[in-house]
């Protein structure tokens, strides 16, 4: 006997374009989650503006995807993928193009995993979710009337932000006339093991700047780089502490370094999925540093590369965006200055393993992957297998 076809769940992201393993992870713990509730679950991707996509041997960015072509038949292996590319031959890479057109003909949902980019075939499965993973930049878009970003909005049935305070109104940000579901960042737990906290330095993977400022109301809400400006001494005032910053992006990374950040190139580390993880397994904890946006609208979202270190039992030490509704200060720390940052990481470093415990618990608690997957396309009206 035969087994019967599971259903179809499409992940769009940004994987090809940007093909560096923590980014990966954002979707492989979607495809995960979703194969363990009983899909078969297909990655799809689009062209953006050209030039696109970013070749990490060369260090440059090309409209060439064959980087990420090799990388995501890497990376996805057992999974279905296609990139949709007018100007390649066959309009892509990866499955063929009648075989993207029928497997999203057949899909139950689409998840459109940050609204990265957008393709016309993709209008074809029959449900579509848009996870905003960017506010307030994403409401910001929306609200000053940008037609690209609002027609690849309208192009999805369902909305759905990180920002759950965006979702029930409390951020101080618009909502853009649009009802958003709370959701969450997922992460698949069988696939990040716990190991013992060990000795070494608390990191990150981070970038400077990832673009530019935005203006609300007359007010500018900015990237990463005011937030780390503001952390500037925390190593003075943790002298027997490490912190690493594995840092992109054009950092001022002398003057970092003069004030005792130790600032290591990301490559090495995020070149595949399974170095990231790696790296994570080496840190003592980690400093998670938002976007001053997302901490000045309050938007309650949680990051999803912090995630992975709660996951795998890694104390973390994050920044306030607004995280009422999850229990911190065991595990996961916030903090709103340098002197609450300085604080929290004493702390977790003072008692590594009851915080690492308390980490995990808490990605146990509240982000799995078949729970979080699950709750999403309930209120999405989509069936499970």
């Amino acid at each position: 006997m035969t087994e019967p076809e599971r259903p179809i769940a499409v992940v769009v992201g940004y994987l090809l374009r940007y093909p560096v393993g923590g980014m990966t992870w954002v979707f492989l713990n979607w495809l995960r989650g979703l194969e363990d509730l009983g899909f078969e679950p297909v990655f799809m991707e689009a062209a953006g503006p050209q030039p696109t996509c970013y070749d990490v041997d060369a260090g440059r960015m090309t409209d060439d995807p064959s980087y990420g072509a090799r990388y995501a038949d890497a990376a996805l292996a057992g999974t279905r993928w296609w990139y949709a590319d007018r100007n390649l031959p066959g309009r892509g890479c990866g499955m063929p193009y009648d075989e993207a057109v029928a497997a999203l003909d057949r899909a139950a949902v689409l998840i459109n995993v940050g609204g990265s980019c957008w393709a016309p075939e993709f209008a074809r499965a029959r449900r579509r979710i848009l996870v905003d993973t960017d506010a307030p930049f994403t409401q910001f878009r929306l609200a000053d009337g940008d037609e690209g970003w609002t027609a690849v909005v309208a192009a999805h049935d369902t909305l759905a932000t990180y920002a759950v305070n965006v979702a029930n109104g409390s951020a101080t940000t618009p909502d853009a006339g649009r009802q958003w579901l709370p959701t969450r960042p997922p992460v698949h737990l069988p696939s990040v093991p716990v190991t013992p906290v060990p000795e070494g330095a608390w990191t990150t993977v981070t970038s400077w700047s990832a673009y530019g400022a935005a203006w609300w109301d007359l007010e500018e809400f900015r990237q990463k780089d005011v937030a780390y400006m503001q952390l500037g001494d925390l190593p003075a005032l943790l002298p027997d502490i490490r912190l690493e910053l594995a840092l992109s992006g054009e950092g001022p990374v002398r003057q970092l370094a003069r004030r005792g950040w130790r600032i290591i190139d990301p490559v090495p580390v995020t070149r595949t999925p399974g170095l990231f993880t790696d790296y994570l397994r080496r840190s003592r904890g980690e400093l998670g540093v938002a976007k001053q946006a997302y901490v000045k609208a309050r938007t309650g979202a949680f990051n999803d590369r912090t995630l992975m270190y709660a996951a795998a039992g890694r104390p973390v030490v994050c920044s306030d965006t607004g995280l009422d509704w999850l229990p911190t200060g065991e595990g996961v720390l916030t903090f709103s200055d340098v002197g609450s940052a300085a604080a929290a990481i004493a702390a977790a470093d003072a008692e590594p393993q009851l915080h690492g415990t308390a980490a995990r618990r808490i990605a146990e608690q509240h982000f799995a992957a078949d729970q979080v997957v699950s709750a999403l396309l309930r209120s999405a009206d989509v069936a499970l297998p």
